[in-house]
């Protein structure tokens, strides 16, 4: 006799509001990263700061865009961060000239130069090397994850401006 499914949880349909959902979502996973960071779990702290820098990003897109819209849903699936902000700089910026120098700030300044949409697998899996012919595993420490907080924090203050550059 097969044992009945158990379901996990209870899925809402119909949600009224997906950027604020995503907003929800973002700052729930920056107040665990900011708690793991206290607790010295810093990989794992930057895994949530970093995913709460993927859903700010996703609640700026959804509050310009439809939700609804295949392609817009399809674009955002993406984990890395780096293509969710070319894809926001995308939807925010109408002038492609304007858009090249704003990917710039966003990776220079705002970012401070980190390539955080590697990190994402980075942070949870080793992986192997063909340079060293080896395993890999990426070590973090409490400066490592201070940084990431700070980025989010510049991020965030980024986001709350975009939509200044569809003027």
């Amino acid at each position: 006799m097969a044992i009945p499914r158990t379901f996990i949880g209870r899925l809402e349909h119909r949600l009224s509001d997906v950027a604020a959902e995503y907003l929800g979502l973002a700052q729930e996973d920056e107040k665990v990263g900011q708690l793991l960071i206290t607790q010295g779990q810093y990989r794992h702290a930057m895994y949530f700061l970093i995913q709460a820098m993927e859903k700010y990003v996703r609640c700026t897109i959804f509050g310009l865009v439809n939700p609804n819209t295949e392609y817009f849903r399809n674009r955002t699936r993406t984990h890395d961060l780096d293509e969710l902000l070319d894809f926001l700089v995308e939807i925010a910026c109408p002038n492609t000239t304007i858009q090249g120098q704003v990917r710039e700030q966003l990776r220079d300044f705002v970012l401070g130069g980190i390539r955080f949409g590697k990190l994402h697998n980075d942070l949870r899996y080793p992986s192997f090397s063909e340079r060293y012919q080896s395993y890999s595993l990426l070590s973090v420490s409490r400066q490592d994850a201070d940084i990431t907080l700070e980025r989010l924090q510049t991020l965030k203050r980024f986001l709350k401006d975009i939509h200044q550059l569809r003027r």
